[in-house]
């Protein structure tokens, strides 16, 4: 008998969800960006928001949880609800705070399903004016020969160009000296008033004093090189072998939210991505492709890159500043 009512207890819970799966989403949806208002994240938050609000036929309400490098955000969204109308921004960063940061208040892992990758783009190296190199093979000759004198600004500890350029030392085998910054418009102020000598960061944002030649764009990060520098070699052209480094953006939802909804979710970000005004509006201020993917193919990534970035972080004895 108790069998029983647990059997009819747990088929009427199964069919509530699926009901619900099927009718989401029936009130607004709130997309967590864990970063300030006004910086890149915030920018590719409400772009893509915009128009996934028109697709889900719902609001989509910004809630900005700025705080230790995702973490804050994060955390928040570890402990909401698992219905879907609570949506979490993230970037490479979250696969680097495990390892930078060994007690987190979340499983990066099991409190979170992935819903997509949404972008993806390259760094590029790029020199102030007052830095007497003009490749990638000058720097690291000048680093080797003034070993921690060369400094590079980053958007802060454990951010994705924090850790392009970490890569780049672990590669090359140069001491350059890190200068973290509250996000990446400031480094590139510094860079510009040669505070800093280096920095990884997307093309668009120095695209206008590169061509000036106020600033020398060295090197591309990814796999092919930029249709908007179509001068500017690979790491790899430029002779660092196994260069390799495209950063993303991605969507993440708590444990235990619906399959169906996650679907949905997919879909319909799918459906942002490529619409025109959103693309145009990527590639003219990130330089990125609007790729996304599906759920499985972004936990493979996720779980490829906890292990790439806790390397790294290891070896490099990378602390959180």
């Amino acid at each position: 008998m108790k069998w029983l009512r647990f059997s009819v207890w747990a088929v009427l819970a199964l069919a509530a969800t699926v009901a619900s799966a099927q009718s989401y989403p029936t009130r607004p949806v709130k997309l967590v960006i864990p970063y300030a208002p006004g910086g890149t994240p915030d920018f590719v938050g409400r772009t893509i928001a915009g128009k996934l609000s028109e697709y889900l036929g719902q609001p989509i309400v910004i809630e900005n949880r700025p705080g230790a490098g995702e973490i804050t955000g994060t955390e928040a969204v570890a402990k909401a609800a698992p219905d879907g109308y609570t949506l979490l921004l993230i970037t490479p960063s979250f696969t680097s705070n495990p390892a930078l940061y060994p007690k987190l208040p979340y499983d990066s892992i099991k409190d979170f399903a992935p819903v997509a990758q949404v972008l993806s783009y390259p760094h590029v190296l790029v020199a102030s004016g007052g830095l007497p190199a003009s490749s990638v093979q000058d720097v690291i000759a000048l680093a080797k020969a003034n070993p921690g004198r060369i400094t590079y600004g980053s958007g802060g500890s454990g951010s994705s160009n924090h850790l392009a350029a970490e890569m780049f030392k672990s590669l090359t085998s140069v001491q350059l000296t890190h200068i973290p910054y509250k996000g990446n418009g400031p480094a590139i102020a510094d860079l510009l008033a040669d505070r800093v000598q280096l920095l990884f960061t997307s093309m668009a944002p120095v695209e206008a004093q590169v061509k000036a030649g106020k600033l020398k764009a060295l090197a591309v990060t990814g796999p092919k090189r930029l249709a908007s520098a179509p001068d500017v070699p690979t790491m790899l052209e430029a002779g660092v072998p196994d260069y390799d480094l495209v950063s993303w953006y991605g969507v993440l939802v708590p444990w235990g939210t619906p399959k169906s909804v996650i679907e949905r979710l997919n879909a319909d970000l799918r459906k942002t991505m490529q619409n025109p005004e959103v693309r145009d509006k990527m590639i003219a201020s990130l330089g990125a492709e609007t790729t996304v993917s599906s759920p499985d193919a972004f936990g493979a990534l996720l779980r490829k890159e906890f292990v790439t970035w806790g390397k790294l972080v290891r070896e490099m004895n990378i602390k959180a500043e």
